[in-house]
């Protein structure tokens, strides 16, 4: 784990791990805690940290009032965030930036779902931040990757669902998202040219997938998230600042028509790693497609 710092509306520190629940305890304590605030959850309030009218903070706001069915819910600002962070009866969601302890600085924004608690005086940490899913380069204007955020304000939802079923899914990260990649066959697949680290052809990813999966325009994947294309799974990477060597790069498959994350992996990027989907991610994604 590598702690990051927060900035601009948001100075705060946490520890991205995505997908990790509560790593700061450990033992029967630890498991009866974890259990409890899950059970818990939908019993609390969320806050919604709305800070600005930015197009991001809008996009957020109205999946939210879509789509937010999990527990009770308000919107309020940074000012009331800061007075209330402490108080143990709410979770709260909003957009952090984030920066690796060897980084110089902030690389990816990130959607992030913490509980109150007096551990929040001194700024977010690992012990009360439930997830965090990559969003977008920090600092990105273009806002090319807004329409992922309805899909994460279900897949947060879904991950709540899953511990609530089975506890042991608070503890096995993204690893929970490694094999459900199964769930994609018989849909069709949609990549853009920009996702692929390595070469690849498009008779090549035709024959690795069944004819099942496609390069299209990166408007294309916008679109069939925003209309929730049915039987269709988008690929979405997350690059960050400047692409530089030794950050990390997110790659996830989702689900277009009911927003479910059925594949998540990151790595550094290197001389031999650049950004986007690896030769391995491609191979482990296509395996449903060829039976």
């Amino acid at each position: 784990l590598h702690p990051i710092k927060i900035r601009e509306m948001r100075h705060f520190t946490i520890l991205v791990a995505t997908l990790l629940l509560y790593s700061g305890m450990s033992g029967q304590n630890f498991i009866s805690q974890t259990r409890n605030v899950f059970a818990n959850f939908g019993t609390k309030t969320t806050k919604v940290v709305i800070p600005s009218t930015t197009l991001a903070d809008l996009t957020l706001r109205d999946a939210v009032s879509r789509l937010w069915r999990i527990s009770p819910y308000e919107f309020c600002t940074f000012e009331e965030y800061e007075k209330i962070k402490q108080d143990t009866s709410y979770f709260f969601l909003l957009r952090a930036d984030g920066m690796y302890k060897k980084e110089l600085e902030p690389k990816i924004e990130y959607l992030t779902l913490v509980k109150g608690g007096p551990e929040q005086k001194n700024g977010l940490y690992s012990s009360h931040n439930i997830i965090n899913l990559p969003l977008q380069q920090s600092d990105d204007l273009l806002g090319e990757n807004l329409s992922v955020i309805p899909a994460y304000v279900s897949i947060i939802q879904d991950h709540i669902y899953g511990i609530q079923q089975d506890i042991t899914l608070a503890f096995k990260g993204t690893q929970s998202y490694s094999d459900r990649i199964s769930q994609a066959k018989g849909r069709k697949i949609l990549f853009s040219k920009e996702q692929i680290g390595d070469d690849l052809s498009e008779e090549d990813l035709q024959t690795l997938f069944n004819g099942s999966a496609s390069f299209v325009p990166g408007d294309e994947i916008e679109k069939a998230l925003t209309k929730s294309s049915p039987d269709t799974v988008v690929a979405v990477v997350i690059k960050p600042k400047g692409e530089s060597r030794g950050s990390f790069c997110y790659k996830m498959i989702i689900s277009a028509d009911n927003y479910k994350l059925l594949f998540f992996r990151r790595h550094k990027i290197g001389k031999s790693t650049p950004a986007g989907f690896t030769k391995e991610d491609i191979r482990k994604i296509s395996v449903p497609f060829l039976f």
